[in-house]
């Protein structure tokens, strides 16, 4: 794969990924995204329980925590 060069900054790609998390976090409140993931967890370990076994299970479930920590990490900023 080639790699091509940005001429964004550092900063401005912090700032641009910050503009999208407030985005994100205006339609629902961390707290709320938590809830909403645990829901769709919930439905996909069901859904994966019927079908049988899937390769990428381990990989979905820490893609699924480090979603939640990042809603808990910054529900933990909004209250500081």
């Amino acid at each position: 794969m080639k790699k091509t060069h940005s001429t964004e900054s550092p900063d401005s790609t912090c700032v641009a990924y910050g503009q999208q998390v407030q985005e994100l976090f205006e339609l629902n409140t961390p707290a709320e995204m938590v809830e909403h993931l645990w829901e769709i967890y919930s439905g996909f370990q069901s859904f994966d329980q019927e079908t049988g076994f899937n390769p990428r299970q381990l990989d979905i479930f820490y893609t699924f925590r480090d979603l939640l920590r990042f809603c808990q990490r910054i529900e933990a900023m909004k209250v500081a």
